[in-house]
């Protein structure tokens, strides 16, 4: 498939413009200006050394980037997991804190528009390395018995209880407090993870006065919950206790 390309350049900076499938800019020094929408990738002789969304916070000129800017069907904060995945599953250690849900239909687009700008990459110097070992990430288990187990979570000024109701569904109960909020950059702008919280607080805002729940919220995993209750920046695992005081994470790891 050919895609028509337009564009311009200057001593540090390369602009392609693909019609349907958005706007790569590739820098040679630290772009000045930065888009809150723009998803980043960072490399260093030839390699990816980061990934970003939104911002640059403590990079300076040794780098090179290559900003994208995603055509209208595609979600930036979305694809900006997608690609993290796509990223860990190649052998690099980049990690979001979080987990979201891409719908396979989302996916299956995604994985074009990846697959069909990589000949572009790949003329900027990007090299993908092969995937290599990676210590295994824990792995929890679902049963029944802990759907009866209220468990508390106090963390940063949240308080709440939650129900891990089945295998694809927790529910937050009314009365919970969230944080009010989303953690700021050290540019001044409001991160990944609490872009995704604030969507998550969107979807549910009829359930929130005051930043406290109305009414139970539901909610798809264990790290949604963290991040609309304070906006990840933790291991959830680890704050969800029972009344014993055992973490969920003690309850479910396999081991």
């Amino acid at each position: 498939m050919t895609t028509k390309i337009t564009g311009n350049f200057s001593d540090n900076k390369i602009t392609l413009k693909l019609n349907d499938l958005g706007i790569i800019n590739y820098y040679l020094t630290k772009p000045d200006e930065i888009d809150e929408e723009s998803i980043f990738i960072i490399m260093k002789e030839q390699l990816v050394i980061g990934m970003s969304y939104g911002n640059l916070d403590n990079l300076d000129d040794t780098e090179n980037f290559i900003e994208l800017v995603v055509p209208e069907n595609i979600i930036p904060a979305d694809f900006f997991y997608f690609l993290t995945v796509e990223m860990e599953q190649a052998g690099y250690e980049i990690n979001v804190g979080y987990k979201m849900t891409i719908s396979p239909e989302s996916a299956k687009v995604y994985a074009n528009y990846w697959e069909r700008i990589m000949p572009l990459l790949k003329a900027f110097g990007l090299q993908i390395s092969k995937p290599k070992k990676l210590a295994a990430k824990p792995r929890h288990k679902y049963s029944a018995s802990l759907a009866e187990i209220p468990f508390s979570i106090d963390y940063m000024g949240s308080k709440a209880t939650v129900y891990w109701t089945k295998r694809n569904e927790l529910v937050i109960k009314a009365g919970a407090n969230l944080v009010a909020e989303a953690p700021l950059t050290k540019s001044g702008v409001i991160g990944f993870a609490g872009k995704f919280g604030l969507r998550l607080r969107d979807e549910q805002a009829a359930q929130i006065e005051n930043n406290i729940l109305i009414a139970d919220v539901k909610l798809r995993s264990v790290n949604e919950v963290g991040t609309f209750l304070y906006f990840a920046g933790t291991n959830s695992w680890l704050q969800l206790k029972s009344p014993e005081g055992k973490t969920l994470n003690e309850l479910t790891v396999v081991k």
